[in-house]
């Protein structure tokens, strides 16, 4: 496990990184392409940090986030007193998971303070994150759709990467592949976005 890896142990000392690594009992599991890893009745209560491989998690039949090495999942499932996890979590590659159990995340807020800072600030983010997300699946027309969807998934630079294509980015968003065209071609007239073949630059930042 190496502390890049893991958003709980970001901007810790070394004398704390060694306290948590003595602490931790994890367990690594591989997981099939196309394997149910999580799922509401059968999710762990344990934080999943992806060691290798891709993930998607879905809500209902709605794909929620795409998730690749280094990125987690699980974290509803730790504290939660509902009895059924939110999301279910296919792999969508071969994949290598380090499940970090409830105890030792438990351990390590109680012997390190920074990591239940940096557990608050995860579940900040996934808030604004799922906020975007649902703005997104409830925008009523087809440009304000992917206006949303360009700002939920958009990085630090503001560019978004359509690796799959416009034709899977349109049957994510529920619309024809005509209809994304349009919506494209409008937000560029709008001075919103720059296109350039699969990579959309964001020029305008306003939600």
């Amino acid at each position: 496990m190496k502390e890049r890896s893991l958003f709980l142990l970001k901007g810790l000392t070394k004398e704390e990184l060694e306290l948590c690594y003595r602490l931790a009992q994890t367990e690594e599991q591989r997981h099939c392409k196309g394997d149910v890893i999580y799922s509401p009745q059968t999710a762990k209560r344990a934080l999943a940090l992806i060691l290798e491989g891709h993930v998607r998690v879905w809500q209902g039949r709605v794909p929620m986030n795409d998730l690749v090495e280094g990125d987690v999942f699980g974290a509803a499932a730790l504290f939660g007193t509902g009895e059924e996890y939110p999301s279910t979590v296919v792999a969508e590659s071969d994949c290598r998971v380090l499940y970090i159990p409830q105890e030792t995340v438990v351990q390590w807020m109680k012997e390190v303070p920074a990591v239940a800072e940096n557990y608050v600030g995860f579940l900040s983010d996934r808030i604004r994150f799922l906020n975007r997300r649902l703005s997104t699946l409830t925008a009523g027309q087809a440009d304000g759709k992917l206006w949303r969807y360009l700002l939920a998934h958009r990085d630090e630079n503001g560019v978004v990467y359509v690796a799959e294509g416009m034709t899977a980015l349109a049957e994510r968003l529920d619309m024809g592949r005509s209809s994304l065209y349009r919506s494209l071609d409008a937000l560029v007239l709008t001075g919103r976005i720059h296109r350039e073949r699969k990579k959309i630059i964001i020029l305008q930042t306003e939600e």
